[in-house]
């Protein structure tokens, strides 16, 4: 069974090449195994309290943790807790029921959270059909979701990883000559962690103040960006 019940402290990861060397300090006896998951994907299992694991290419969720005699190479992804949602992932209908020569998806977004969806400059593109061939119609694809007698199919896009709070999107089909359809909107809440403290003028994001007489140092930092 996978427990956080006495990781004790994570240090902050360092990037080493194309490493990410881990550590933590435990209350574990000597001898336990720990396992270190990233993005739910296990990649270490080993006795000692530190490792090294393939650099994330984005920001990646990192649980540490003791397993039991014997459950070393147990994959324990399904019952870690919940991760933090970065990315909104989109799913809609569409087919040439939208249009006869539809030709993809204009995806629109917004700058930050609740503040209005652009739809001046679309944030990606998604064709309607690889290679030009179109895979639904009367016939093919999945019957009657586009329409009397018509077919549609799934298509789905993923954002890059966002800050907290709720994000609005709208999906246009669009035809051969740029023309575009009505849009879908939908709203994702993302439950981020905060982000590092915006840095102050110099650069720096953690400042201090040094008192000789009490020797005590005062830490200041701006709030997170």
């Amino acid at each position: 069974m996978f427990s956080q019940a006495s990781i004790l402290s994570v240090n902050p990861p360092v990037v080493h090449g194309s490493e990410l060397l881990l550590s933590w300090t435990s209350s574990a006896a000597a001898g336990t195994v720990y396992q270190v998951y990233v993005d739910g994907r296990l990649s270490y299992a080993g006795l000692g309290t530190r490792c090294a694991v393939p650099l994330p290419p984005a920001v990646a969720h990192i649980d540490i943790g003791t397993v039991g005699p014997g459950e070393r190479q147990v994959n324990f992804a399904s019952s870690l807790p919940p991760r933090y949602q970065r990315h909104a992932n989109l799913s809609w209908l569409g087919g040439t029921y939208l249009s006869a020569n539809l030709a993809g998806f204009n995806i629109y977004g917004e700058s930050s959270p609740g503040a209005g969806i652009n739809f001046s400059a679309a944030v990606a593109q998604v064709p309607a059909y690889t290679a030009g061939i179109v895979t639904d119609g009367f016939g093919s694809g999945g019957f009657g979701q586009g329409g009397f007698g018509q077919a549609a199919g799934w298509y789905s896009w993923s954002s890059p990883p966002l800050t907290g709070g709720t994000w609005h999107w709208a999906v246009q089909p669009f035809d051969a000559a740029g023309n575009e359809g009505p849009a879908q909107t939908i709203a994702v809440t993302i439950q981020a962690p905060p982000g590092p403290p915006a840095p102050f003028p110099n650069g720096q994001r953690l400042e201090y103040v040094y008192h000789s007489s009490t020797r005590q140092a005062v830490l200041s930092w701006n709030p997170s960006a």
